[in-house]
């Protein structure tokens, strides 16, 4: 028997600078795979910028625009164009390491595993982003819970048993792990994922992590994800 075909969905809004380098990096990655690229409308040149890497590709590459912007929307509807059985959930600015789909695919050969996801480091290697990075993995490996950044993977079945992603602005990553732990066993992979730390750059550092914690806390206290999107957008 093959091997699992993955499905690799990235949501992207105004990726012009960081896009041609997530799809270059699948050329490093085992088939049988394929990406779809999600726009939610960009102004920039995201769209065109996937478009003409896509005219000479290695690997099957769809670049669509969604029905309806906003990241759980997009990641759903990609989810539902795509083929594989297996669905890797991937931002624009993150990075898998070298092997990484053979080891989705090792993880899910288990019948019990569901999905997971990667361990996670900042792409910036002076202080304090690697220990921001630790107080990620460590958070997750506390709580069972894990964000887009680390790079979630879900077997369809269980993705569509869920309906997805919750429609809702904000936290849709955290809200979908809840989820799956509820629904069976996840795995969480050594292999570690590289993502960007311009959001913590532009907020500051600690400023980013502290607001990210109480909107974390807030949620779990039950204020709804609409709420929290819009005191997002006015103190970030």
């Amino acid at each position: 028997m093959g091997e699992a075909a993955i499905a690799i969905v990235i949501p992207t809004w105004q990726e012009a600078g960081t896009l041609a380098a997530c799809l270059q990096q699948f050329e490093q990655q085992a088939p049988p795979f394929e990406v779809w690229v999600v726009d939610g409308g960009s102004v920039d040149e995201t769209p065109e910028i996937a478009a003409a890497y896509g005219q000479d590709c290695p690997y099957p590459l769809q670049v669509a625009i969604a029905p309806e912007r906003g990241r759980a929307a997009q990641m759903n509807w990609g989810a539902l164009q795509a083929q594989a059985e297996i669905l890797l959930f991937l931002h624009a600015d993150s990075r898998l390491p070298i092997g990484g789909l053979d080891s989705v695919r090792q993880a899910l050969r288990d019948s019990d595993a569901i999905g997971g996801r990667f361990r996670v480091r900042l792409d910036v290697k002076i202080w304090p982003y690697p220990l921001i990075a630790w107080g990620i993995n460590a958070r997750s490996r506390l709580t069972g819970l894990f964000t887009g950044d680390m790079g979630i993977f879900i077997r369809r079945s269980a993705f569509e048993q869920l309906q997805g992603y919750p429609q809702q602005p904000l936290l849709e990553d955290l809200e979908l792990s809840m989820r799956m732990q509820q629904l069976g066993r996840v795995v969480f992979l050594a292999e570690t994922i590289e993502t960007s730390s311009r959001r913590w750059q532009q907020g500051g550092a600690w400023r980013t992590v502290a607001l990210m914690q109480c909107i974390r806390y807030g949620y779990h206290l039950g204020i709804p994800a609409e709420r929290l999107a819009r005191w997002y957008a006015t103190v970030r």
